[in-house]
């Protein structure tokens, strides 16, 4: 996909400079809706106003970014749901009211500046109240009632320094009290009731020695005595 956007980009500025006086710089801006392919492209030439590229792709199409919405029946993608731009989405979970909350590894979402996390609306829209900025790539959400999970790799979330975990308030996206504190990546949340569970990489959660997953208290974050002492890594 880079491999495509670069190679095309280049035969563009290569046309435009070679149509200009010598000598004469101008500058270039990179069309962002041009189709791209799903492997590299080794080949590309000009005729007339048509593009023919060759490589070792099997499809061409617009780049819809990292998180779509498909009708389930048409199989049609919703071409209004907000394009979000980064590395890719590891998690959504929904906010009960039609929209949802994503986490991954991204820097924008619906042309707005967004860190890793973020809320869009069920009109479709980024919520702009709702900004933790996490400095770091979030692998797992879990929304309970006026509470939202993450998990992953940030070190300062909703304004607050934490640690691999954190509790977000649903509606300003700031980092609540609650704060275990993680020796290492986590991968998966889910929430019962009172209960908090996690899984992952770490060794260390809320104040005792778990392998890879354990359950918290969802008001103090303190481990509960749970302990399944997995062998390996809970995704």
């Amino acid at each position: 996909m880079k491999t495509t956007q670069r190679l095309l980009l280049l035969c563009v500025i290569a046309v435009t400079v070679s149509a200009v006086t010598p000598l004469v710089l101008h500058s270039q801006t990179i069309v962002d809706n041009m189709w791209v392919t799903n492997e590299d492209v080794y080949a590309i030439a000009f005729s007339g106003n048509t593009i023919y590229i060759g490589g070792y792709f099997t499809y061409v199409g617009p780049s819809t970014g990292n998180f779509v919405a498909l009708d389930a029946s048409s199989e049609i993608r919703d071409t209004l749901f907000p394009k979000v731009v980064g590395e890719g989405v590891n998690a959504i979970a929904p906010d009960g009211s039609g929209g949802w909350y994503i986490g991954g590894a991204f820097t924008s979402v619906g042309g707005i500046a967004r860190n890793n996390v973020a809320h869009i609306k069920s009109d479709k829209t980024v919520d702009p109240d709702w900004d933790p900025n996490a400095d770091n790539g979030v692998y797992a959400l879990a929304v309970s009632g006026s509470t939202v999970y993450a998990g992953g790799w940030f070190s300062n979330i909703g304004g607050q320094s934490r640690s691999r975990i954190a509790a977000l308030d649903a509606s300003t996206g700031a980092a609540t009290t609650w704060n275990p504190s993680v020796n290492n990546l986590v991968r998966a949340l889910a929430v019962s009731g009172s209960t908090v569970y996690a899984g992952g990489d770490f060794t260390t959660i809320g104040g005792q020695t778990r392998h890879y997953i354990a359950a918290l208290d969802a008001s103090t974050g303190d481990a509960t005595t749970w302990n399944p002492n997995a062998n390996s890594f809970v995704l």
